[in-house]
């Protein structure tokens, strides 16, 4: 790593530069990109000089603290060091997990890894060619000597040196720079061969993102939206099973997003990252549709493939199949066989039983619940029609396990039943796989069962974002897996980057792994995209609860309620002065106490605090134990978390809890292993 002090003396470079045009002036007391002064306060300015000036050595949080602090500080330092790092971060544009310049050493500290060059000094040159020349094998000027032959160091005494007319080091050095620009060359050679073969190799072995934009309707008849969406949804499903080790699809929540859009397609295909938007339009009439599709390039917005289908509504499944054919050879995907053993031959349902089941996903798109409800009886209808249609069972099952948050006795044996009837009439459903391991881990903590559903629905469909939310959040982060869920949720996020529910869990993922930082992070990402999502909100209160700032989890718990409406908007502002008073009239005992009284009070929200939570803040073991008793027994939402939960850290040592642990299989044997 370059040292920051020149010539390896006593004294710091006045100005360090690195990364693209940045500037570290230590005199000026001031950090720049291009000349233009970037804002950084004086702590985080005075952290990165010393993580710079120790050019790449570890600086341990205690040299932090001894250096900006001193030794005998009685102030929360941690807090203070993790923000200072974050402000670091923020304004050099570093990403924590894929950092080019602030590196974090887990457990130790920090460590600066960017590359640093520093300003010269006058006079300095002239000095250093001279002890190169002392210290350098040089060539003797023997005609019988090959010039690439190397003789014995020419010893020369500083007075001999002194001596030395100039002319003689330059003729030296003559040759001592020619070859060292040969090396050079040759070297820089061989790196651009490589560079461009990783690059060629990478292109090639990369996968293709494509996004499918809603099929507008076109049928003057607002009643026929349901069966465009449907149809956008469907077509996703067949891309993205066609080859996905080359091609990746967007998933429907991030897509739809762009539904009536007036944004171009350059600005979309910025926005998800993808290479290729396939665009069009279905005009209903009748028994027939006409369906038009265009495949936009992002780069240059060059339209490469266009054509539109008549068909009958009951051959719409064949088209979709079709259309994902015609697709994948113009982004140039070579299809492979059927992936992972999944049959091509699609069972062709009852053209009422599709019509009634693409009603069905419309409708649980919704994710309300007066809208789950009619998602449900669109699902048992087109299965009345066609009792042996798979994915009319497989749709019933996911209203099933979208309802089972209102009562998780009621509705988590119907998904089971539902799931169970798909999978008999088609093994190859990713979707019906994917439920089915979430009702095992959340209702049965039947892990290794779950695990093996979620990793069938994978090798299915690695392209159904679904399948990696469901596997990280309901089996990798209650086993305390949490490397492993930040990677699938990573996943799920790159094929569904809009979703509300993924980039909320996303930050649960990170507090539960206890990465506080990420989480806030992730949180604050969340709401910028959604910013009227309620349990984002009250999940970003569990955060700033648990790193002591209540004052912040008092202000996302209010806005949480305000945007969940019903009659939590009549209480949000009391209770909000409520909160704040016992704050500040007992710190953080008076807010767990305030808060006990209001989760006796309400019927508990998900993402709300729940009363084994609060009951263990405030000490109280007994009754928090008795109620994750009955969290257990009525396997309440997210029951399973209990053992990541850092609200229950002070249990841990109570055996009791040690008991219900095992009794929900939360050993390192619910691994499969």
């Amino acid at each position: 790593m370059f040292s920051p002090y020149i010539g390896g003396g006593d004294m710091p470079a006045d100005v360090v530069k690195f990364g693209d045009g940045i500037e570290l002036d230590r005199n000026a007391y001031e950090l720049r990109r291009a000349g233009r002064a970037l804002k950084l306060e004086r702590i985080p300015l005075d952290i990165l000089l010393l993580l710079v000036e120790r050019g790449g050595g570890l600086v341990s949080r205690e040299d932090i603290v001894a250096k900006i602090w001193g030794k005998d500080v009685f102030l929360d330092t941690d807090n203070s060091i993790n923000s200072a790092i974050r402000k670091i971060r923020q304004v050099l544009k570093d990403d924590p997990e894929n950092p080019v310049f602030v590196q974090t050493v887990t457990g130790k500290g920090y460590r600066f890894i960017a590359t640093v060059t520093e300003n010269g000094v006058p006079g300095r040159q002239q000095e250093d060619v001279r002890k190169f020349a002392v210290n350098t094998q040089v060539l003797e000027p023997d005609p019988g000597i090959s010039p690439g032959r190397v003789e014995k160091p020419l010893q020369l005494s500083n007075a001999e040196l002194d001596g030395v007319p100039s002319t003689f080091f330059s003729w030296k050095l003559r040759w001592m720079f020619l070859l060292a620009s040969l090396v050079l060359l040759l070297a820089a050679g061989a790196y651009v061969m490589h560079v461009r073969a990783r690059s060629n190799f990478t292109a090639a072995q990369r996968r293709v993102m494509l996004a499918v934009l809603p099929f507008a309707n076109l049928s003057n008849d607002p009643e026929q939206e349901y069966f465009s969406d449907g149809l956008t949804e469907e077509t996703i499903t067949d891309l993205g099973e066609l080859n996905p080790e080359r091609l990746s699809v967007i998933a429907r929540t991030s897509s739809s997003s762009y539904k009536h859009t007036n944004k171009t397609i350059a600005q979309i295909g910025h926005e998800l990252g993808v290479d290729y938007v396939l665009e069009g339009s279905v005009r209903r009439e009748g028994g027939s549709a006409r369906i038009s599709a265009q495949l936009i390039r992002v780069k240059d917005q060059v339209h490469l493939w266009a054509h539109n289908y008549d068909r009958e509504t009951g051959g719409l499944l064949a088209l979709q199949n079709e259309l994902g054919k015609a697709i994948a050879q113009q982004v140039q995907v070579k299809l492979a066989p059927p992936y992972a053993g999944r049959s091509t031959n699609k069972y062709a349902p009852n053209p009422e039983a599709y019509e009634l089941y693409l009603k069905g996903r419309f409708y649980l798109n919704q994710r309300t619940f007066p809208e789950i409800d009619k998602s449900t009886e669109y699902f048992q209808r087109a299965i009345e029609k066609d009792p042996g249609f798979a994915l009319g069972y497989a749709g019933l099952a996911d209203s099933y396990v979208a309802n089972a948050i209102r009562s998780p006795q009621d509705f988590y044996p119907k998904a089971k039943a539902a799931d169970s009837r798909a999978l008999e009439l088609d093994d190859d459903l990713a979707e019906a796989h994917a439920t089915l391991g979430a009702e095992k881990a959340d209702f049965e903590y039947d892990w290794q069962g779950a695990e093996q559903e979620f990793k069938r629905a994978i090798e299915l469909n690695p392209n159904y974002a679904e399948a990696h939310f469901r596997y990280a959040w309901a089996y990798l982060t209650p086993l305390g897996r949490s490397e492993q869920a930040i990677a699938e949720m990573k996943t799920a996020l790159q094929l569904d980057p809009f979703s509300r529910i993924y980039n909320t869990v996303f930050g649960l993922t990170y507090f539960y792994a206890r990465k506080y930082g990420l989480a806030e992070e992730q949180f604050k990402r969340a709401i910028e995209l959604n910013p009227d999502f309620f349990v984002t909100h009250y999940h970003f209160a569990w955060l700033y609860s648990q790193v002591g700032q209540y004052p912040n989890a008092i202000s996302e718990i209010t806005k949480g309620r305000f945007l969940a409406g019903d009659h939590r908007v009549k209480i949000a502002a009391s209770e909000e002065i409520a909160l704040r008073k016992a704050f500040a009239a007992e710190g953080a005992r008076g807010f767990w106490q305030q808060m006990q009284k209001e989760t006796v009070k309400l019927d508990t929200e998900i993402g709300e605090f729940d009363l084994p939570q609060v009951y263990a803040r405030l000490g109280e073991s007994e009754k928090a134990l008795a109620e994750l008793e009955s969290n257990y027994e009525e396997r309440r939402p997210l029951g399973t978390l209990l053992n990541v939960d850092p609200a229950f850290d002070s249990l841990r040592s109570d055996k009791r809890f040690g008991d219900l642990v095992r009794r929900m299989g939360l050993t390192p044997n619910a691994k499969g292993e």
